[in-house]
């Protein structure tokens, strides 16, 4: 009996000694903010409730009999009213789970059983009190069966408490479900992307089956529309502005996942910073393959090759041929157009005709059938490989031959240049010279669209690389890269880089020239700031190499095929015409000659992703220059707390890159029709001659040629001007409005970044930091001089959720 009074007083004693976080009108299972110690709860570590009663500040508290030393108590701590908290996802019920309610109430007395759920005089009496006049603060309840860190909610705000080093940024201190964690930020892009190139693989495999199906084989070609000639160039346009833009969608998603694979970790961050290595964020990277995984850099390559490939190939799938009657040539005199008779031996006819086919013409020559050309549009018109709009020409010769009116038919389709002299006369076999041409207009001529099995093939097998390769991402569940601008932010915010501290000043021309880390003060200079000052010369000039590549030889191939179609400059897209069209040194099938005409593809898809990156440059720097100006949210790729934002897009805004996307769709599609296998199927109605004739050359539109030139000369144009544009000033000390101190001059720089993230809400001396300026990142923050200097000390310079001073020219700062 005396060790269980000794044991009570102990009790009392050691509960006097400081305040009960049941004082007042908090609960058991309630409490504030403040009251809450930073080790109560750390990460790995559940929340356990106490079985025994609480101590009191304000008056001894009455210990049950069995309440021993041996209970664990609940830490006290002094109470605030400033903010309160409460936590999610535990269970609502505190009360010990016992078997009390079995134990008969006429044996164990009241105050037992009160012990042994864990109530005290002091609580049932507040409880009572509680039902008159309700509950205040706010609830917090054990989470059992997880080792997680808890984020508890302040306000509208998010914290977390624990308090440990993270080198993976976010990590798993976000406690978001599953399915919104895979559908927002950057997985969720990377999610839409694969599922468009799924779709587009989808479909892809749906036609390749029916090629199959129809034609009963896997290469070669097939046949999908064969008719009118201008159906047959609707259908042709149609589907390769479909192609084009199914292209770009696949290139988008490629470079959106390049630019994913390629962001650092934190750790990748922290060991490149550690050996003075810069890296880039929120720009699609090369430079970061040397620091990252080799796996993320080998999926990186395969989906970016895969599809520029798939630009390529798509592109030469679907083709044109043209059925046409190939042209007669005749030798006559003059006589022959008044019926004089005629040999059709074969020392006159070596072109096989019929006398049947040579009275016809002579009968249409004396009933003006005919058009009548003078010699030099003739020979305009019938020295090419191919001639759509006549299928003979009567050459009238200055001969006065008695023997016979026919003087020489040649095969079917030779040109007039084969007898042209020096002096660009056509001269008759017997040396007599043309006077004139009468040509016979052809019939209607009919057009196929077809589809090479083999290339779709191929095509199929691309996509299906590029749907696997952005999809493998999505299964490492444990990456977590600083993919945006505010992930870097939010990451230095949390755990900030000791090896660029006390620099807030730092430049990109400091790093390069490796003086960081010598935490020497220094002054802002302020200056006007473009756009264009944002990228480095090296990346200006890929940008001018990627865009010559494309633009020189388009506008080479303008000004030298448009001097050669007087008559009708803008010849339409994707239609072989005579003087356009060109034959290869050697014979090449189908399917190699429409690959090589959609070879051009190539540099048109190396131009997106240059012209991609360099405009991601700008809006980063954009992005970031805000800071200064006011307080902004920070938005980021993954796990979105308290008044952070997230969005599907990296750095480059969605209206900019649908824009990027649209105009490179329209130039993919004139690439397509300014340059394209010209497959021409030459028949012959003479039975003496092979029935027809296929002929495989490389075409080129005058109109889809320039039509590409000028989207070239207006993409040019566009990152020109955006250049030109100035960064938002930030205010000064002295209120003058000039110079922006986080515009990243050069390009995107990690260090830099890294650096303006130190010294951020400086507390005072003796000044307890609270949780709300300790988790800044959780609010919008601002960019600006958080604590004065004085004397000879420099001021600092960091981001606050508290307002910030303007930085002053003639002051050094750390």
């Amino acid at each position: 009996m005396a060790r269980m009074r000794s044991d009570t007083y102990t009790s009392v004693v050691e509960s006097s000694r400081r305040p009960s976080i049941w004082a007042g009108s908090l609960r058991r299972d309630h409490i504030r903010l403040d009251d809450l110690q930073s080790d109560m709860i750390q990460e790995d570590q559940p929340y356990t409730p106490s079985k025994s009663g609480p101590s009191s500040a304000s008056r001894p508290s009455f210990a049950w009999p069995f309440h021993g030393r041996n209970a664990s108590e609940v830490p006290s701590t002094a109470r605030s009213s400033r903010f309160t908290l409460r936590t999610w996802g535990q269970p609502r019920s505190f009360r010990p789970q016992s078997d009390t309610a079995s134990i008969d109430r006429s044996i164990v007395p009241d105050y037992v059983v009160n012990f042994l759920r864990g109530e005290t005089p002091e609580t049932l009496a507040r409880k009572k009190q509680q039902r008159k006049w309700g509950e205040h603060g706010v609830e917090i309840t054990p989470r059992r069966g997880t080792f997680a860190s808890h984020p508890i909610e302040y306000g509208h705000y998010s914290s977390n408490l624990d308090s440990g080093r993270d080198l993976n940024t976010s990590g798993n201190w976000s406690q978001q479900s599953t399915i919104r964690r895979h559908i927002t930020g950057w997985r969720g892009g990377v999610i839409f992307n694969t599922l468009i190139s799924f779709i587009i693989l989808l479909a892809g495999i749906i036609c390749l089956i029916l090629v199959i199906t129809k034609s009963k084989l896997i290469s070669g070609e097939s046949s999908i529309f064969s008719g009118d000639c201008m159906t047959a160039q609707h259908i042709n346009v149609g589907i390769h502005l479909a192609i084009n833009i199914v292209c770009v969608a696949i290139l988008s998603g490629a470079n959106y996942v390049f630019q994913v694979l390629s962001s650092p970790t934190r750790r990748e961050l922290t060991a490149a910073h550690e050996s003075k290595n810069w890296l880039d964020i929120g720009i699609p990277s090369l430079r970061n393959f040397t620091h990252i995984s080799g796996f993320r850099a080998s999926i990186a390559i395969i989906a970016l090759l895969s599809a520029i490939v798939t630009q390529v190939i798509y592109n030469a799938v679907i083709f044109t041929s043209q059925n046409i009657v190939n042209y007669d040539v005749l030798f006559v005199t003059q006589s022959f157009l008044d019926h004089a008779p005629f040999n059709t031996d074969t020392k006159f006819n070596e072109g096989g005709l019929s006398s049947i086919d040579i009275a016809r013409l002579q009968d249409a020559s004396s009933q003006s059938g005919l058009t009548d050309l003078d010699p030099t549009t003739c020979l305009h018109e019938f020295s090419d490989i191919f001639q759509p709009s006549f299928d003979a020409v009567l050459l009238i010769t200055d001969s006065t031959s008695t023997t016979s009116s026919l003087i020489h038919t040649s095969k079917s389709g030779t040109p007039l240049t084969t007898f042209v002299s020096n002096n660009n006369d056509i001269v008759a076999p017997d040396g007599s010279l043309v006077q004139h041409c009468l040509a016979r207009p052809s019939t209607p001529q009919t057009c196929s669209v077809n589809l090479s099995g083999s290339i779709l093939g191929v095509a199929v097998l691309l996509n299906l690389v590029s749907v696997i390769s952005m999809a493998i991402i999505l299964a490492r569940s444990t990456f977590d890269p600083l993919v945006t601008l505010g992930d870097a932010i939010r990451s230095f915010l949390r755990n900030p880089d000791p090896p660029t501290a006390n620099m807030s000043l730092l430049t990109k021309y400091d790093v390069k020239n490796g003086r960081w880390g010598s935490s020497e003060a220094q002054f802002f200079v302020p200056a006007n700031h473009f756009w264009a000052q944002t990228p480095t010369l090296p990346r200006w000039m890929l940008m001018a190499f990627a865009w010559l590549m494309i633009g020189t030889p388009t506008a080479v191939a303008v000004a030298f095929l448009v001097p050669k179609v007087v008559e009708n400059p803008f010849t339409s897209f994707g239609v072989a015409v005579p003087h356009l069209t060109y034959l290869l040194p050697s014979p090449v099938q189908t399917a190699q000659m429409a690959l090589f005409a959609a070879l051009p593809q190539l540099f048109l898809a190396m131009l997106y992703f240059v012209t991609n990156s360099h405009l991601t440059t700008y809006f980063l720097s954009h992005e970031f220059s805000l800071f200064a100006l006011s307080p902004q949210p920070l938005r980021v790729s993954s796990n979105p707390l308290g008044g952070q934002i997230t969005s599907f897009y990296l750095t480059l805004p969605r209206p900019v890159s649908w824009a990027l996307i649209g105009w490179f769709a329209a130039m993919g599609f004139a690439l397509s029709q300014a340059m394209f296998p010209g497959v021409i199927i030459l028949s012959s109605p003479h039975s003496s001659q092979p029935l027809s004739n296929k002929v495989v050359a490389i075409s080129f539109s005058t109109q889809a040629l320039i039509a590409l030139l000028g989207l070239l000369v207006i993409l040019i144009l566009a990152v020109l001007g955006l250049g030109l544009r100035r960064a938002p000033a930030a205010s000064l000390a002295s209120g003058e409005v000039k110079g922006n101190p986080l515009v990243l001059s050069g390009g995107s720089c990690s260090a830099v970044i890294s650096a303006k993230c130190h010294n951020h809400d400086v507390i005072a001396p003796g000044q307890i930091m609270r949780d709300d300026d300790r988790n800044i990142w959780l609010r919008p923050v601002v960019w600006g001089v958080v604590e004065e200097g004085a004397s000879m000390r420099p001021g600092r310079c960091g981001f606050s959720s508290n307002g910030t001073g303007c930085v002053d020219v003639g002051r050094d700062y750390v």
